[in-house]
This record gives C-alpha cells, sequence and structure tokens, in this order.
C-alpha cells in the first residue's frame, strides 16, 4: 500500500513539476462522515467565507499560503498553493499537515460529529498515505478501514496552471495573519482585556468561553471547569460574561 502511494506520489510531482500550481482533494465516501448542517456557517469568525450549499472557502491558519476549500453537503476537502520560484511540488509535504490541522478544527467546530480521539484515528490513518501527493484525487471509502488495498488515489496527470475562479472569487479579502493589529480588530481590545483579568473576580465554573489565537483568529469553544491547558500556543479566552484571559 505505502509503495503503491509512494509511486503514485513521485508521477504526481514528476507530472506537475512545469506547472506552478500544488493541489488535492479528498472525499469521503457518502454517510461515512456525519455533518451537522446546521454549524456548517454558525462559524464564529471573520476569516471563512461560507455558503451553506458550496462550503467554507479560506486561507488556512496553519500556513496563509494555502486555501483550503471544504463542501459538507459531500464531504470534499480541496487544498491549493500557488509555488514561489524556487519551490518545487516533489519537496511539497505539508498538504497532509494542513488536512489534519483543518479536519480537526472542523471537529472542534462541531461541523463533524465526530468525537476527538476518533478524528485524531482517523487522521492517524489517512495521513501517511496522503502525504506528497499533489495532483492526486482521493476518495476515502468506509472498506478503507478493514482492507487498505481497496483504495487507490488518481493522478491527474494535466490541468490547469491556477486556482479555480470560483474559489479565488470567494476567498476573503486580507489573509489574517499578515497584520493582526490592522486586519483583525479584535486582537487589541483581547490583549488590553487580558490584562485587566489579572484583578478580576474568578470566573463561574461552567462558564462558556470561545478561544482565539494571539493573532485574534477564533479557534474552538469550551466551558470553564477552573483550569485551563492550552491545545498548542498561547491562546486567548473570550467568557460569554464578557470577561477575557490570556493563557
Amino acid at each position: 500500500m505505502k509503495l503503491l502511494f509512494a509511486c503514485i506520489a513521485f508521477l504526481a510531482a514528476f507530472a506537475w513539476s512545469n506547472v506552478n500550481l500544488v493541489w488535492t482533494s479528498f472525499q469521503f465516501q457518502k454517510g461515512y462522515l456525519e455533518i451537522d448542517s446546521a454549524k456548517v456557517c454558525n462559524v464564529d469568525t471573520t476569516y471563512v467565507n461560507c455558503l451553506q450549499d458550496k462550503g467554507l472557502v479560506y486561507y488556512s491558519t496553519l500556513d496563509t499560503s494555502y486555501i483550503v476549500v471544504f463542501k459538507p453537503l459531500i464531504t470534499k476537502i480541496e487544498l491549493y498553493k500557488v509555488l514561489s520560484q524556487n519551490e518545487m511540488p516533489m519537496t511539497e509535504d505539508k498538504l497532509a499537515k494542513v488536512l489534519r490541522y483543518e479536519f480537526m478544527k472542523w471537529q472542534e467546530w462541531g461541523i463533524i460529529k465526530m468525537a476527538k480521539d476518533s478524528a485524531q484515528r482517523l487522521m492517524d490513518r489517512i495521513m501517511p498515505e496522503t502525504a506528497n501527493l499533489s495532483g492526486t484525487s482521493f476518495v476515502y471509502k468506509k472498506v478503507c478501514d478493514e482492507d487498505p488495498s481497496q483504495c487507490r488515489g488518481t493522478v491527474f496527470w494535466g490541468g490547469s496552471e491556477s486556482i479555480p475562479e470560483e474559489y479565488v472569487n470567494r476567498l476573503p479579502q486580507k489573509k489574517v495573519l499578515l497584520n493582526a493589529e490592522s486586519e483583525n480588530p479584535g486582537t487589541t481590545s483581547l490583549k488590553r482585556e487580558s490584562r485587566m483579568f489579572q484583578g478580576m473576580a474568578k470566573i463561574p465554573l461552567g462558564t462558556g468561553y470561545k478561544a482565539f489565537d494571539v493573532n485574534g483568529v477564533y479557534l474552538y469553544q469550551g466551558v470553564w471547569r477552573g483550569e485551563f491547558k492550552s491545545r498548542g500556543g498561547a491562546v486567548f479566552l473570550k467568557f460569554d460574561n464578557g470577561l477575557t484571559a490570556k493563557f
């Protein structure tokens, strides 16, 4: 199985060595994932363009050089990146990392109805086989869980050298991570409020909160249990009662 995908990866890289676009598409068999349609466009963030029938389009917050397209109605994921002059498709190994990162974000947002540990195990099964597959379309079926040899990626030997116009037209106007202070006005107030939090009363247990990264980009939500451990770097928690704290 791994040898097969290694061959596909090499052929895909060779086929696309003369173009400047890295891309992949990953689709789940109909019914494999359960999607909460009510939450598809109910995302508390300013950096995602969402249409209920067409899904989400935005720049990945893991690396804003990647464009993320998620079509929940058909559970299809597409990633695009325009290569710089010195980049080569064969060295582009970040597609799987971005896909995993965004998939877990959709799980945290509640769009994908799946327990976190189940989502992580699914990504563990998939990601080693999908790395370095630029120019490849992959469909993951339930049978893949029991017999990975039944799954195949399809290599496209030609195509456009640009991102589909539909997605370009739907992209947010700004990449929010480039200049957080000016492009996301909420960042400044979050920082100011976090300094004020030191002398404030304790947050009551059970208070809801939303977590933001240091750029003011929404990450996930939760309920205050008296303590907090960040899932990554420093984050701000904005509580339902209006208070904000930095962790």
